[in-house]
Parts: C-alpha cells; sequence; structure tokens
C-alpha cells in the first residue's frame, strides 16, 4: 500500500467497521477461513500483473517456501491480453485501441505458460515478469541438507501484458500428486518510472488458498476447493453448515469515481478513480477452459442509499469501476452509478457476489466463486491558471487533477510533464461468507 495515501484506506477501513459492527447484533457472520492474503497456503494466486516496457512498467514477484523441507511448485502465468482480431494481432485493451484496423475488434484472450519449480527449506524466489529468472539460487550449490533449487522462470510472454499468476505446491516426493500442506507465502510489486525519475510503487499479497491436511483424493489433477469433497478451504466450524471454499461476499471500501479529496493536512487535493481486478476461482488448465461468472454489485453511499448493477466476467476482467455500468472510457464516467456525482458522498461501499449455478446442488461444482483485488489512481497533474488565486495575491496550496474539469473555473490541469499521470495504492478486499458448491481447479 502506499504510505502517503494510507491515512485515507485506514480511515475508511474505519468508518467500515462501525457499518459492520452495528449489524452483528442481528446477523451471524461465517468467515471463509480456507482463503487468506496474510498466512501461508497451498495455492497461491498473485492478481492484477501488468508490464509495458513503453511505459515502464513492470511487477515484482515473491515466492517462499516457509517451510522446513524440499518443495515442489507448479506455477502458470495467464495471460489476459486481449487482441484485435484474435490472436496474432496487436494488443488491445477495447475497441478504440484498434481504430487504425479498420474492421477489427478487440477480441478477449486467455493463454497459459508454466513452468516449475523445487524449493529448498526456507527459500524465498523474486523475479521481475518481464524478465523471469533462468537459473535460480543454489541451482549448482547445494543449500542446507544437500539440497538444490531446481527450475527456470520464463517472462510473460507479451509485452505489454496483463494478467495472473497461480502456484500449486505440490509434493515433493511424488512430481503429479499436490501436497496436502500450508508452506507458500506470496507478495507482487507494482513498479512504474518516468524519465524524470518519479517513481510509483504499490504492493500487495497473494491470495492464498489453504489445503486441508489428510484430503487428497485419489484424482490429483482435480483441486477441490469447498464443495461436498474439500481439499481446499475448510471444514465447517461446529454447529456451521457447508464447507468452505471461496468467499461469497467481498466488500469493497472506495471512493465514488472523480471524488476530489483533499489529502496532507489540505496541502493538495486530488481526484480518484478506483479500479477492479477479477478472476474467477475455478479454472481448467488441463483442456485451456477459463471460468466465469456474473456479479451483483449492492452499493451504499454515505446517506445509505442503496443502488444495484450488475457485470459478467469471463476469464480475466480489470475494470474501472465506472466501465462496470457505462461504456468503457471517461466519455461515460459521469452517468456511472458510481460516480460521485450521481452518489452525492466521496465515499461509498460496495458488496459484491457472484451468481452460483443454476440448480443449487450442493453436489456440484459449480460455485462460480471469484477473487478480487482492488486498486486506486489518484490524479498528478496540478491546476493553474487560477484566477482568483491570482487575485488575493497569497500562495495556494496546489491542486492535483487529472483533467481540466478536476479545477473548476479559470483554472486548467497541467500534466506533469515527464513525470507520471497517476500515483497508485493497493489493498486486497475484506471478503466474507460461504456457499454449499465448491469450486476446482483441474491441472494438465
Amino acid at each position: 500500500m502506499s504510505t502517503k495515501l494510507g491515512f485515507w484506506r485506514y480511515a475508511l477501513a474505519g468508518a467500515a467497521m462501525v457499518a459492520l459492527c452495528s449489524s452483528a447484533a442481528s446477523a451471524r457472520i461465517i468467515e471463509a477461513k480456507g482463503i487468506t492474503t496474510n498466512e501461508v497456503g497451498a495455492i497461491l494466486v498473485y492478481m492484477d500483473l501488468e508490464l509495458d516496457g513503453d511505459e515502464s512498467i513492470d511487477t515484482r514477484i515473491q515466492l517462499t517456501n516457509t517451510s522446513e523441507f524440499l518443495t515442489r511448485v507448479d506455477c502458470y502465468y495467464i495471460n489476459a491480453n486481449g487482441h484485435c482480431g484474435g490472436d496474432g494481432g496487436p494488443v488491445c485493451r477495447t475497441d478504440d485501441d484498434c481504430s487504425e484496423f479498420p474492421g477489427l475488434r478487440c477480441i478477449p484472450g486467455w493463454a497459459k505458460t508454466d513452468f516449475r519449480l523445487t524449493l529448498t527449506k526456507r527459500q524465498p524466489l523474486s523475479w521481475n515478469i518481464g524478465d523471469g529468472l533462468s537459473k535460480l539460487p543454489l541451482a549448482d550449490t547445494p543449500g542446507q541438507n544437500n539440497q538444490f533449487n531446481e527450475g527456470a522462470i520464463p517472462p510473460v510472454p507479451e509485452d505489454p501484458f496483463i494478467g495472473e499468476l497461480r502456484c500449486v505446491q505440490m509434493d515433493a516426493g511424488d512430481d503429479a500428486r499436490p501436497a496436502d500442506r500450508n508452506d507458500l507465502k506470496g507478495e507482487s510489486t507494482f513498479v512504474q518510472t518516468s524519465e524524470s525519475g518519479d517513481i510509483d510503487v504499490h504492493k500487495s499479497n497473494a491470495i492464498a488458498i489453504k489445503a486441508i491436511e489428510g484430503a487428497q483424493d485419489g484424482n490429483p489433477g482435480v483441486l477441490n476447493i469447498g464443495g461436498p469433497e474439500p481439499e481446499y478451504g475448510s471444514f465447517p466450524a461446529p454447529g456451521q453448515e457447508g464447507n468452505v471454499g471461496c468467499p461469497n461476499i467481498w466488500t469493497v471500501n472506495h471512493f465514488f469515481e472523480g471524488a476530489p479529496v483533499t489529502t496532507h493536512e489540505g496541502n493538495s487535493a486530488s481526484a480518484v478513480t478506483t479500479k477492479l481486478t477479477v478472476v474467477p476461482c475455478s479454472v481448467d488448465y488441463l483442456n485451456d477452459l477459463p471460468g466465469g461468472a456474473t456479479l451483483q454489485f449492492l452499493i451504499y453511499n454515505e446517506f445509505e442509499q442503496r443502488f444495484s448493477s450488475s457485470t459478467r466476467v469471463d476469464c480475466y476482467r480489470e475494470t474501472r469501476l465506472a466501465d462496470i455500468d457505462t461504456r468503457v472510457g471517461p466519455a461515460g464516467d459521469t452517468r456511472s452509478i458510481f460516480s460521485v456525482g450521481t452518489q452525492g458522498t466521496l465515499t461509498g461501499m460496495s458488496r459484491v457476489r457472484s451468481v452460483s449455478g443454476p440448480d443449487d446442488n450442493e453436489d456440484n461444482y459449480d460455485g462460480n466463486g471469484v477473487l478480487l483485488h482492488l486498486e486506486e489512481n489518484w490524479g498528478l497533474g496540478t491546476c493553474s491558471d487560477n484566477a482568483s488565486a491570482a487575485e488575493s495575491g497569497g500562495w495556494v496550496a496546489p491542486v492535483m487533477c487529472s483533467v481540466d474539469s478536476d479545477c473548476g473555473d479559470d483554472a486548467t490541469c497541467t500534466p506533469p510533464g515527464e513525470g507520471l499521470a497517476y500515483s497508485t495504492t493497493a489493498a486486497n478486499v475484506q471478503f466474507q461468507g460461504s456457499r454449499s458448491q465448491g469450486d476446482r481447479i483441474i491441472l494438465p
């Protein structure tokens, strides 16, 4: 999380806790204890990986075997780039990116790149996704207990790149069998630099899915998360029903789009936008079939007024809040249900739930669970030519902006030249609840 902007995250989290505690007497919350962002697990999901050489953007991955034992890890990059006209065409995010190619639309993509590692006891690894790691430490010289690291980490297949990384802990004594231990911990760090030397960095933990000790069945290629025969997640606590798999509800505390927020004791202000990254819990790596889900949103503003929206996620979805219910891009921002002008308050809370399978049968693995990650973008332009400030003759704290409309009358937004357009901060999203249906990861 950004250190300078962290104040607002803590303030917002505090407000959310007040709201949650006020309803504790009337509702019992069942925590999804098999999913965590601050403990070790057997499956790690790194979300929102980015690489763009032209914009000097890269993501650094950290992966650690925290145990005293040699362990195997199978990892899968997912390339979620869209391409104009499909695979082989130029990389794109929206149809507007394909305007130079008449008749071509931006076709979403999904492709995996896998690699395998053997890690010695207490072994940390770190690499940039744009470079990979051709040789691991202790590959030639043994570490403790005469153990060697084995394997290599490839770079992501394209530049630019957006996507995710999943790593599964395997049994060191049986290459094809997943382990029922929880020894892996991971973090990802987004880094962007500019020609003027500005640096923007934010960091977040990988989402860890816990293995249930002794629960591995005779089918090592199918990983059951929750459901009737759970291998990952957790068993129900005494008095509770249903095995706990992927979370049921995600609670997103956020600023509404374009919120003008004054920070740092009034020294500056900024317009804030929020980006969500969503990936399905289920995925079929064997047949290259990504998961999907329909998301339902309940949005509350500071007056406790409630609004709703929905969207579809297939494979991987990286979206600004304002693009969930309006056309992608800034044109529809002011009409979005997530707009600060529509809501009339700076902050809000959205409860996000994915729709499970049609028959709600506990024996099926069609829970359609999802995982979420949040990122905030704070504008870094500076408002200039302010007539009222000039008439006062005194010094006025600079107002940060991303577009002219952030500055009000008689002012324009001056871009930061060779500096960065935004400053970012990231956070793992709060989750709760369980559902009767499970999710599955199918390995090749």
